[in-house]
């Protein structure tokens, strides 16, 4: 058997671009303005999310603290996950879900917020948002175009398009790439020499010309970032796919972990409280990493995850086998009764599987590199608004030839 001809791969190519361009085209514009998700969601609302101590010097509540007096305030409200530290300058900023634990079902007398901001120092609740919804005006704005980037801002459904969509796009890659070549040269004399203007734009160019170079050298350059953010859309969107492939691989996927330790039916209340959790979770926490050789440095994004469907508490630390900033991919989970450890997940150095999930979501995410990656990432979201528009213009260039060249051939068949 032989592989398909380039004819082929052109038109795979050609249908792939145009089922996907305007998924990438969306998601390209989204994901410009996501690496300054904090900063831009920030200034949609500074008095919901920005704080400052009321008197200097004045010492900060405890986040769990903070947590449990919004809980005596708001009776119905659960809330199972919390940061044990915080961002300078900001409010505690908490996540509140309205389930009725006789039927696991969201209650019909919930509020229409789920996420809220409060002053560390006095515990003021500055403001609330339902996550996303939009119509609550531009103080959801950023987490709406988040939604859409990841699912269309249509729920699971869209999640499953834009999983769908990020499958063929790494497929496509490849597709790309071979059709970057030139033709029958791989392999024989002077094939760098033939390759070299397809990474090239034409000069003079306009027009078609340059569209077409826009397209095929733009594609080029980006080549191995675009098929780091396609398999990363993949891992996020299509678990389904990515997991088993990443089980081949010999990686372990922390969800799936706790999805496998799921009770017959979610422990609501277990027998550690949040703050008993925290401190068995930063005492794991400090035996794993003295058994296993990391250091702990302190800095970073703690934080604190109860799983009711599992019944285990996921405590999260920035360890030396970390590469985010912000740290917190160290995770211990552990019984939320016993206090027994039940598994850890280490970002890199365990399993090399895992250490490239950590590396292309931590690179997807901007997570790492600083403020020039964060620049980098704002620049390939556009390249790949360009890239997605570019193609959809070469096609409908060809189109009309082919339409003309059609149109010429039935007149001269016509009889005078």
């Amino acid at each position: 058997m032989t592989l398909p001809g380039r004819p082929f791969w052109v038109i795979v190519h050609r249908w792939a671009g145009l089922t996907l361009a305007l998924f990438l085209a969306l998601a390209g514009l989204t994901g410009s303005l996501l690496p300054w998700f904090d900063e831009l969601d920030a200034a949609t609302a500074p008095a919901m999310q920005n704080a400052a101590p009321p008197r200097p010097g004045q010492a900060p509540l405890d986040p769990l603290a903070v947590r449990a007096a919004l809980l005596a305030r708001h009776p119905a409200a659960r809330v199972d996950f919390v940061y044990l530290t915080r961002e300078d300058g900001r409010a505690d900023r908490l996540y509140a879900t309205w389930i009725d634990p006789q039927t696991g079902l969201e209650r019909a007398d919930r509020p229409d917020w789920d996420d809220v901001f409060i002053n560390p120092w006095t515990g003021e609740e500055q403001g609330h948002r339902r996550y996303g919804a939009i119509r609550q005006g531009v103080k959801n704005l950023m987490p709406f175009l988040y939604q859409l980037h990841f699912s269309l801002a249509l729920g699971p459904w869209g999640l499953f398009a834009m999983g769908l969509a990020a499958l063929v796009w790494t497929l496509d890659c490849f597709v790309g790439f071979y059709l970057t070549l030139p033709p029958g040269a791989l392999g024989k004399a002077g094939f760098l020499r033939r390759w070299r203007p397809s990474w090239k734009l034409r000069y003079p160019s306009t027009g078609y010309k340059l569209t077409f170079d826009l397209h095929r050298a733009g594609g080029l350059w980006l080549w191995p970032i675009l098929l780091v953010f396609a398999l990363s859309s993949v891992s996020f969107n299509l678990p389904q796919v990515y997991r088993p492939a990443l089980a081949l691989l010999g990686g372990q996927d922390s969800e799936a972990m706790l999805e496998a330790a799921a009770l017959p039916r979610p422990r609501w209340t277990p027998a550690l409280d949040f703050p008993a959790a925290a401190r068995r979770g930063a005492e794991l926490a400090a035996q794993e990493a003295t058994r296993r050789g990391l250091a702990l440095p302190g800095d970073g994004r703690a934080w604190l995850w109860y799983v009711p469907s599992a019944g285990l508490y996921v405590y999260g630390v920035k360890s030396s086998a970390d590469v985010a900033r912000d740290g917190g991919g160290t995770r211990i989970a552990f019984d939320g009764n016993s206090g027994a450890l039940r598994s850890v997940t280490l970002p890199t150095g365990a399993r090399a599987a895992d250490t490239l999930t950590t590396w292309i979501v931590a690179l997807h995410m901007a997570q790492v590199g600083g403020i020039a990656w964060r620049i980098a990432v704002t620049l390939i979201g556009l390249g790949t608004t360009v890239l997605s528009v570019t193609g959809v213009l070469i096609w409908l260039r060809k189109r009309s030839a082919r339409a003309g060249r059609r149109l010429k051939a039935s007149t001269r068949a016509v009889p005078v």
